[in-house]
């Protein structure tokens, strides 16, 4: 059985903060970090992690997390607090109950029942295996937005009584996106409108030949908290948040002080050599990325972290080299309140890598690392 490992880092961080409200209870103006890393303890089964945590999902309150196993077609349950596999949920691929081929996302709804995506369908399941029900996008028939085209990036997000389906959809032939809601019960699709996005600083290439067509446009997010949905894209700060009651979308701007608010300037190109598509991409590294924002509930905050990278020169490369293919200049950590108000900020200089799947628990900000394949976090305090 493996043992658990514990890596203290004995680190402290130095965080340089903007001036602070004096009215605001959390003060920023002169903070510590230390980071630790933690490895999850496996028993006798192994963690799949090829994929890192991209098919996972986790309970509210951060105790558990939900790893989708494919070849198995399991859901695998690990236990956070004791940081140990605790179960092996079993589905089916086919049948009533099937998940379908390929499943690419799943939403924790409640702590008794999950969203699961695949290629063929989008179900709602119990732990148990047992689905609940199934949302057909095609064969049902809603007035509004059409979906034709168009494919899901990233979670669906489910409404508290299930009639409801929001989600990102990007068309299949271009950069162009939309956030569609599906009513279930009023069969219709409508799309909400995000004032001002064309005018922000976005990128998009494209690699065509007779034999192969590939695009590659700046990641862009929903982000679900509670009743609300926050977008937000790698190429600019500028965040959108969506209230799923009210249906209103508020524009959430702020000045950063330690980057650019985005890139410098809108690129759209289709290109013919992959040498040059590779670059154009490199190039765009170089300037700020931004990540999605991430809550803290206990402290009533937001965090998120923006990065800035030197690509690799390397000819061999991927035709998509991601981050963590290049190296990390630097990376930001911002600091926002319940309201998106930008009340500290602060270069990570001890962190290299970007923060992948972050999440806030007992008060630390836990991010996904891989130890020589073995599933692990590492731990940012803010002391």
């Amino acid at each position: 059985m493996r043992q658990l490992l514990f890596l203290p880092l004995l680190m402290l961080l130095l965080f340089s903060c903007g001036e602070n409200k004096t009215d605001n209870p959390n003060n920023f103006s002169s903070m510590t970090f230390s980071i630790d890393t933690v490895v999850v303890d496996a028993g006798e089964d192994i963690i799949n992690l090829r994929g890192g945590l991209w098919n996972s999902t986790f309970s509210s309150d951060y105790k558990k997390l939900y790893l989708w196993d494919e070849p198995s077609t399991t859901l695998k349950v690990i236990d956070l607090d004791g940081l140990r596999l605790e179960e092996k949920l079993q589905f089916e691929k086919e049948g009533p109950d099937g998940v379908g081929t390929y499943v690419s996302w799943l939403n924790l709804t409640d702590e008794s029942s999950i969203l699961i995506g695949s290629m063929e369908k989008t179900g709602l399941f119990n732990l148990s295996g047992k689905r609940l029900r199934e949302f057909d996008f095609e064969k049902e028939e809603f007035s509004g937005e059409e979906l034709k085209g168009k494919y899901l990036q990233g979670k669906g997000h489910l409404s508290e009584e299930g009639n409801i389906f929001t989600g990102l959809y990007r068309n299949w032939n271009d950069e162009h996106f939309s956030i569609i809601k599906t009513d279930f019960v009023n069969k219709s699709r409508s799309s909400y409108d995000l004032e001002g996005l064309e005018a922000l600083p976005d990128y998009a290439f494209a690699y065509k030949t007779d034999q192969t067509f590939a695009i590659m446009p700046s990641e862009k997010k929903i982000t679900g908290f509670g009743n609300k949905l926050v977008f937000s894209a790698s190429a600019y700060n500028t965040m959108y948040s969506i209230d799923l009651v009210t249906n209103s979308v508020s524009r959430i701007d702020y000045e950063p002080r330690l980057s650019a608010k985005g890139k410098a300037k809108s690129q759209r190109q289709e290109l013919d050599s992959q040498v040059e598509f590779k670059e154009k991409l490199r190039e765009m590294y170089r300037g700020i990325n931004f990540l999605e924002p991430i809550w803290d509930k206990e402290n009533g905050i937001f965090y998120r972290f923006s990065f800035e990278t030197t690509p690799s020169t390397a000819t061999d490369t991927p035709l998509f080299e991601s981050p963590d293919q290049m190296v990390i200049t630097r990376i930001i950590l911002s600091i926002f309140d319940e309201n998106f108000n930008l009340i500290g900020e602060s270069e990570v200089p001890e962190m290299t890598k970007v923060p992948k799947t972050a999440f806030v628990k007992d008060g630390k900000i836990w991010m996904y690392v891989n130890v020589d394949d073995e599933l692990g976090f590492a731990r940012l305090t803010i002391n």
